[in-house]
C-alpha cells in the first residue's frame, strides 16, 4: 500500500494527452469477453461463515463455506486442527463435508421468489449453499438450498463426506431455518408468511402460527400480516432477516419461540414487472415511502410440547425424507407430533410500554432463557432503548381464527414472580442518528443484577462498555389495565416520548475501549475465565481492520494481535482458543490461516500461534473456465503473501502492463483527512478518468484490503485505458459520528464537494488525470450522485453513467431516507434541494453526456425513479440515453445482463470520453 499526502509527488503537466480511439460494439463486446477471462485471476474466494467444533479426539474441526477445488458453486467444507505448542505454517487439508451439490438440486435453477428477495436484502451474490447452522455438541448441520431444507450429521457408521437428508417442510421455501438449541432435530423456519416446525421425527410438518391467510403473492391486499418474517425495511435497512427466536434453555418440557408478527395493512402496495417472466406478469410488493406509514411489529410467544404420535403409514415415513436412516419400524416407534400449541401476547404490548417506538431493530434471549431483550428505535432513529422483557410478561393468551387448536387450556407461562419490563440502556443522538449494531454480550448475572458488554457511540466513536444494571422486582399488587378501554386511557395519558417501564438503573459503567477510532460493530468474543475481550477495530488506521484483546476490567492497555500493513477478517471459537484469520492488503491476495491463542502468566497478554494455512494462492493462478458477474462477494480482507506487482495484463487493447491500485491521502478544506484509491491505466500522459462513486452512508470503499473480483469493473476500465478513482467522502462509514453526520439533511451536497475536491487534488498531485475528460459513474446512491454531479458540475464531468439511481428521496423507503433527511413534512426544502428532478433543467444540452441504466424489476430503487427523471428530461428536451434490463432487480445477477452492461459502459465511454 502507498499512502501519500499532498506534496509527495509532482504534477506532470508536460505529459502529452493520448488521443482516444473509437471502437465498434463488436470490438467492445469481444474486449469484455477477453478481459473477463483474464481478470478471473482476481478471484480469491476466501473461506466464509466459519464455525468451530471440539471433537472427541481433542482436535478442533473448522467448518466454512467456499467453492471447492475445480468447482464454481459454494459448498460446505471442513478441516481438522491438531493444536501444537510450536508454530506450524504448513498447508491444511480441507475436504467437502457433504456430497456433491448436484444432489441438492443447486444446478436446477430451482430458486423461489422469496429466496431471491432474501438474497437481495443480504447482498448474497453466489450460487450454492449461502448459509448453514452448526449444532456444536452433536455436529448436526442444517442448511437451506434450492428451495429445500437439508440436514447432515455424522452417525456411528458415517464420516464425511456426508449424504444430506431433505426435510419435509410442508411446501414453500424454508427461510431463515433454526435448530432448537436443546433439541437440534427440531427445526423452525419461516414459509408462506408463518412459522413452521419440521424434523425431530415429526409425523408431518407443523404450522406454528396462522398470521397469514395463505393467499398468493399477487393478493397482498387481502393478506397484510405475517409471522416470523421481518418487513422490508427491517431487512434492508437494519440487516435483521429473521423474525423468530428459540428459547435457549428451560427447566420444563415446554418448547418456546418468541416471534415478531408484522401488520403491513397500512403500507402501500406497488407492482413491478416480474423478474421471472417477460410475458406481462407483475409482482406485488409492500413498500413504505418516506413519510408514509410503516409496518407495525408486535412480539408474541408460541409454546408447544412433543408427544408420541398415533400410528403412521409407510407413506408418511418416506415423505419425511428419512429413508436409509431408520427402518420403518424404528420410524414408527420414534414418530412424534407437536401438541398443545398455544400463543401468548404481552400483557402490555410494546407500543403501550414504549409509545415512541417505531422499529424493532434487534431481538434475542438472555442465556438463562428467563428474559427476552429488544432494541427499539423511534421513527427519527435518534433514540434507542435496550430493554429486558421477563418471560412472565408473555401471559395473555391469544388465538388465530384459522388455527386448528384453540388456546383454551391453562397457560404454559404461569406467573410466579412478576417483573416489570426494564430499560437497561437509553441513548439519544439529537444531532445525528443512532447506528444499530450487533454487540451485546450478557455475562453471568444474579436475580437482582445483570451485567453485559454493550457498544455505544456516545463519545462520537463506537466503543465497548461493561455495564451492570439493577433489576427491579414488581410488587404483586401492581395495578394493571386489562380491558381495552382502560388500556387506551393509559396510552392517552402517556406522553409520546415517555417510556412506561422502569430503568435504566445503571449501577456501574466502565469503558473497555476508548479513543478517536471505532470498534467494528459485528461481533466480540469474551473469555470469561480469563476476563478478556477480543474484538476487531480500527485503532491503527481507518483503512485496516485489526484484531485486539482488552481486559474486561482494569486499566491494562489494549493489545494488538495482528500486523499493521494488512487488513484482517477474524473468526474465533466460543472458548477463545482458536482463530481463523484472513489477511491481505491492496496489492496482495488473501491468505487464510488458523491460529492457537497462547497464554503466558499474567499480566503478559495472549499471543497468536499459527497452526496452519487454510488458503493461499497467487493472483496469477487463473481459473479461466470460471464465470463471474462482477458481484461476487469474497467476504474477506486479504493475504500476507503473494505480492502482486501486476494484477492485469491487457491483451485485447495493446498489451500494456497495468499496475496495482494505490491508496492516497489528502486533507480536505474542512480540515479532515480523506482517502482515495487510484487505478492507473498504465499509459504515459494524462488519460481519461472515471470517478467511480458510491459516496453514501454505511459504506467504506477505500480500505487496505484485496477486493479482487468485487472490483472487476475498476480493473476492466484501467485495462481499457481509463484511470479510475474512488473516494470516501464525508458521510461514509467508520470515521466517527461527526464525519458521518455531515450529510444529515444535505444529501447530494457535501459528498460531491469532497469527491470533486479530492479529484482535483489528485489530478494536480499525480499528473495522470485529464480533467477535460472525466466521467462520473456509480450505482444506487452512486447513481444518484452521478446524476447530481453532471447537473451541478457539468464543467467538471464530461460524461455521466448512472446505474439504478435514486432521483427523488420522497420515493425511497422510510427508514433509510428519514434517518439521513428527517421526515418529509418537517424538512420539505431539504428534500427538494436533494432531488435530482429539481436539477433536471441544468443537465447539458449536448448529446452523449448522459447514460442511465436500470433494472425493470428493481424492488429497492424502483424504476419509477428513472421514469420520473426521463419524463422531466423529455419535457425539457434534454438529450439522454437509457439502457433497461428487463427481469433484473437492483443487482444485475444474470451473466448476460452483466456482460451487456459492461459492454454498454465501455462503448459509451470510448465514444464520448
Amino acid at each position: 500500500m502507498e499512502v501519500r499526502e499532498a506534496g509527495d509527488g509532482a504534477a506532470a503537466g508536460e505529459l502529452e494527452q493520448v488521443p482516444s480511439k473509437r471502437y465498434s460494439w463488436a470490438e467492445v463486446r469481444q474486449a469484455v469477453h477477453d478481459l473477463r477471462k483474464e481478470l478471473s485471476s482476481l478471484s480469491t474466494m476466501v473461506p466464509m461463515a466459519i464455525s468451530f467444533r471440539k471433537l472427541g479426539n481433542g482436535k478442533t474441526r473448522v467448518y466454512f463455506l467456499r467453492t471447492p477445488q475445480n468447482g464454481w458453486e459454494i459448498t460446505l467444507l471442513y478441516t481438522d486442527i491438531t493444536h501444537t505448542l510450536q508454530p506450524n505454517n504448513s498447508r491444511l487439508d480441507w475436504k467437502p463435508l457433504i456430497e456433491s451439490n448436484i444432489a441438492l438440486g443447486v444446478s436446477s435453477g430451482k430458486w423461489s421468489r422469496e429466496e431471491q428477495l432474501l438474497w437481495e436484502r443480504q447482498r448474497v451474490a453466489a450460487w450454492g449453499i449461502a448459509s448453514y447452522e452448526l449444532h456444536q455438541s452433536t455436529g448436526r448441520v442444517l442448511f437451506p438450498c434450492a428451495s429445500s431444507l437439508f440436514v447432515a450429521e455424522e452417525g456411528t457408521n458415517q464420516s464425511p463426506p456426508l449424504v444430506p437428508r431433505s426435510l419435509n417442510t410442508g411446501g414453500g421455501a424454508a427461510l431463515t431455518p433454526a435448530m432448537c438449541p436443546r433439541a437440534p432435530t427440531l427445526v423452525a423456519h419461516a414459509a408462506r408468511g408463518d412459522i413452521w416446525l419440521a424434523g425431530g421425527a415429526l409425523q408431518r410438518p407443523t404450522r406454528l402460527t396462522y398470521a397469514c391467510k395463505g393467499h398468493e403473492p399477487d393478493r397482498l391486499a387481502d393478506d397484510p400480516r405475517q409471522a416470523g418474517v421481518p418487513c422490508y425495511v427491517t431487512q434492508e435497512e437494519f440487516s435483521r432477516y429473521t423474525g423468530f427466536w428459540w428459547q435457549p434453555k428451560c427447566d420444563d418440557d415446554v418448547f418456546r419461540i418468541v416471534y415478531e408478527e408484522v401488520d403491513e395493512s397500512e403500507v402501500k402496495i406497488f407492482s413491478f414487472p416480474s423478474s421471472q417472466s417477460v410475458s406481462g406478469e407483475v409482482e406485488e410488493f409492500r413498500f413504505p415511502r418516506a413519510g408514509t406509514p410503516n409496518a407495525k411489529s408486535t412480539l408474541k410467544l408460541v409454546t408447544f410440547r412433543l408427544q408420541k404420535a398415533a400410528s403412521t403409514t409407510v407413506l408418511d415415513y418416506y415423505q419425511e425424507g428419512t429413508a436409509g436412516t431408520h427402518s420403518s419400524a424404528e420410524f414408527r416407534s420414534e414418530c412424534m407430533e407437536a401438541t398443545d400449541i398455544r400463543w401468548y401476547e404481552m400483557r402490555q404490548p410494546l407500543k403501550e410500554v414504549f409509545p415512541w417506538f417505531e422499529y424493532l431493530a434487534r431481538v434475542g434471549w438472555t442465556p438463562c432463557g428467563k428474559f427476552v431483550w429488544v432494541q427499539l428505535l423511534d421513527r427519527e432513529q435518534q433514540r434507542l432503548e435496550l430493554a429486558l422483557i421477563p418471560l412472565s410478561e408473555f401471559s395473555s393468551p391469544t388465538s388465530y381464527v384459522d388455527a386448528e387448536t384453540p388456546n383454551s387450556l391453562p397457560t404454559h407461562n404461569e406467573v410466579k414472580t412478576e417483573q416489570q419490563i426494564q430499560v437497561l440502556v437509553s441513548e439519544t443522538a439529537p444531532d445525528a442518528w443512532i447506528n444499530v449494531h450487533d454487540i451485546l454480550y450478557f455475562l453471568p448475572s444474579t436475580e437482582d443484577k445483570v451485567s453485559f458488554i454493550w457498544a455505544s457511540e456516545e463519545t462520537g466513536y463506537l466503543h465497548l462498555y461493561l455495564i451492570t444494571c439493577g433489576l427491579q422486582l414488581t410488587k404483586p399488587e401492581r395495578a394493571r389495565c386489562n380491558s381495552q378501554s382502560s388500556r387506551q386511557a393509559v396510552i392517552e395519558m402517556i406522553i409520546d416520548d415517555e417510556t412506561n417501564a422502569v430503568g435504566p438503573n445503571i449501577i456501574s459503567k466502565e469503558a473497555i475501549t476508548s479513543g478517536e477510532w471505532e470498534v467494528m460493530d459485528r461481533k466480540i468474543w469474551v473469555d470469561e475465565a480469563r476476563q478478556l475481550v477480543y474484538f476487531v477495530g480500527l485503532r491503527e488506521t481507518p483503512l485496516e481492520r485489526h484484531f485486539y484483546v482488552a481486559p474486561l476490567r482494569g486499566s491494562a492497555p489494549i493489545t494488538l494481535l495482528t500486523t499493521p500493513g494488512h487488513s484482517h477478517t477474524v473468526d474465533m471459537d466460543d472458548e477463545c482458543s482458536t482463530v481463523v484469520m484472513t489477511s491481505s492488503n491492496i496489492s496482495s491476495v488473501p491468505c487464510t490461516r488458523v491460529y492457537r491463542v497462547a497464554h503466558a502468566a499474567p499480566p503478559t497478554p495472549p499471543t497468536l500461534l499459527v497452526q496452519g494455512t487454510l488458503m493461499e494462492r497467487n493472483a496469477c493462478d487463473s481459473s479461466e473456465s470460471r464465470s463471474f458477474n462482477g458481484a461476487w462477494d469474497s467476504r474477506g480482507d486479504g493475504d500476507e503473501e503473494g505480492d502482486t506487482t501486476l494484477l492485469v495484463r491487457e491483451r485485447s487493447l495493446s498489451g500494456i502492463e497495468v499496475p496495482p491500485p494505490q491508496i492516497l491521502e489528502t486533507r480536505l478544506s474542512c480540515g479532515a483527512a480523506a482517502y482515495c484509491t487510484l487505478w492507473r491505466c498504465g499509459r504515459a500522459g494524462r488519460s481519461p478518468t472515471v470517478l467511480h462513486v458510491y459516496g453514501g452512508p454505511e459504506v467504506q470503499t477505500v480500505t487496505n484490503s484485496y477486493k479482487g473480483i468485487r472490483q472487476l469493473r475498476m480493473h476492466m476500465l484501467a485495462a481499457r485505458g481509463f484511470n479510475v478513482v474512488a473516494v470516501d467522502s464525508r458521510g461514509s462509514k467508520h470515521r466517527g459520528r461527526a464525519w458521518e453526520a455531515a450529510i444529515r439533511g444535505k444529501m447530494g451536497q457535501v459528498e460531491l464537494d469532497d469527491q470533486v475536491e479530492v479529484l482535483q487534488w489528485l489530478a494536480k498531485e499525480t499528473g495522470c488525470i485529464d480533467m477535460e475528460r472525466v466521467a462520473i459513474h456509480g450505482w444506487s446512491y452512486g447513481g444518484y450522485l452521478s446524476l447530481l454531479g453532471l447537473a451541478t458540475r457539468p464543467n467538471i464531468f464530461k460524461v455521466c453513467v448512472a446505474g439504478a439511481p435514486v432521483t427523488s428521496w420522497r420515493l425511497y423507503d422510510t427508514a433509510y431516507t428519514e434517518r439521513y433527511m428527517g421526515l418529509p413534512a418537517r424538512a420539505p426544502h431539504a428534500y427538494s434541494r436533494a432531488s435530482v428532478l429539481a436539477h433536471a433543467p441544468f443537465f447539458p444540452e449536448r448529446e452523449g453526456r448522459l447514460l442511465i441504466i436500470h433494472g425493470l424489476a428493481d424492488e429497492n430503487v424502483h424504476f419509477c425513479h428513472t421514469a420520473a427523471l426521463l419524463a422531466e428530461l423529455v419535457r425539457l428536451g434534454k438529450p439522454h440515453r437509457v439502457q433497461v434490463y428487463p427481469g433484473e432487480r437492483h443487482s444485475l445477477r444474470s451473466m448476460h445482463a452483466a456482460k451487456h452492461y459492461e459492454a454498454t459502459l465501455l462503448h459509451f465511454l470510448h465514444e464520448n470520453l
